[in-house]
């Protein structure tokens, strides 16, 4: 019943902040984001400590669930044993937890700026180590008021212009995302950085142009 109530709040969400649709007349299902910036930051300001804290308490509760199976375990020596490496991996798991809290609001620079600051020294003294970090390689993706795209368009009579279709890189919104893992599409992903800044920061960005229009396929 939890679950399918789970399920069910996800579901509704999705809907409503991101606007879903069904268009009978094309077949497809028709979305926008629902939802402004400032709204957006303002949530992850709501939600991010109370995810610390409900971290913290799934983490008690797991802590306390160990302790009270090294409890169970018969002998005087055994239970001794394993409530020593409870004590080892309950302080490990303690100091994982804590110094992964920095990297974890760096999302939101309020709730990151009000963390303990003996926290902040733990982290800064394993950060050359790597430990922990923010979750994902691109935990930030282009925002919520859009993603600009480069769109390049070819002519044969310099009056008639059609754009340029690539095979990955986010054009058509009438077509469906292929699917591509584990291929990288290198072009199709510098693309996306080349949207971002002047063209002076992707000189990579004048050669391929020139490339087509010299017609090369390479």
């Amino acid at each position: 019943l939890v679950e399918l109530s789970t399920y069910t709040l996800l579901l509704y969400g999705t809907i409503r902040f991101f606007n879903l649709e069904i268009n009978w007349e094309k077949k497809l299902v028709d979305s926008k984001v629902a939802f402004t910036y400032h709204e957006f930051t303002t949530w992850l300001r709501t939600v991010t400590l109370p995810l610390v804290g409900l971290g913290f308490l799934s983490l008690s509760w797991e802590i306390l669930v160990a302790l009270y199976r090294c409890s169970c375990i018969p002998g005087c020596f055994p239970k001794l044993w394993t409530t020593l490496q409870w004590a080892i991996f309950t302080t490990a798991a303690l100091a994982m937890f804590a110094i992964s809290l920095v990297p974890f609001t760096y999302i939101d620079h309020e709730s990151n700026g009000k963390l303990w600051p003996g926290v902040h020294r733990m982290f800064g003294a394993v950060e050359r180590f790597q430990v922990v970090n923010s979750y994902g390689l691109f935990r930030r993706m282009t925002g919520v008021g859009g993603r600009p795209e480069v769109v390049l368009e070819g002519s044969y009579d310099k009056e008639t212009w059609t754009e340029l279709e690539f095979m990955y890189k986010p054009g058509n919104v009438s077509v469906a995302p292929p699917i591509l893992a584990p291929h990288q599409p290198r072009l199709d992903w510098q693309m996306w950085f080349a949207a971002l800044a002047p063209h002076t920061s992707s000189p990579w960005f004048a050669s391929l142009v020139q490339r087509l229009l010299q017609g090369k396929g390479d």
